[in-house]
């Protein structure tokens, strides 16, 4: 046993602002997508979390989920200053 926290190749750890959370990947019934759970198997929604720990081999179910998205970098600068 090891108290580092991210041993283990499926550990998925979310927070939701005030909680560090463990979470498991599971399969939807209709097998096109996954769903993260909590440690009493209740679904977590995308954006009630922030993912800060995955597995590499993870990324694209939770990609599929929801649970990662890319976010493309505004092109466009932008000031908040008086002329």
């Amino acid at each position: 046993m090891t108290d580092d926290p991210h041993t283990g190749s499926a550990l998925i750890l979310a927070s939701d602002g005030g909680t560090l959370q463990r979470l498991t990947l599971v399969s939807t019934v209709t097998g096109t997508g996954a769903v993260l759970v909590d440690a009493a198997g209740i679904p977590v929604n995308p954006w009630e979390v922030e993912l800060r720990h995955w597995p590499p081999e993870a990324e694209p179910a939770l990609r599929r989920g929801g649970y990662l998205c890319d976010r493309s970098p505004d092109l466009e600068l932008w000031c908040n200053c008086a002329d």
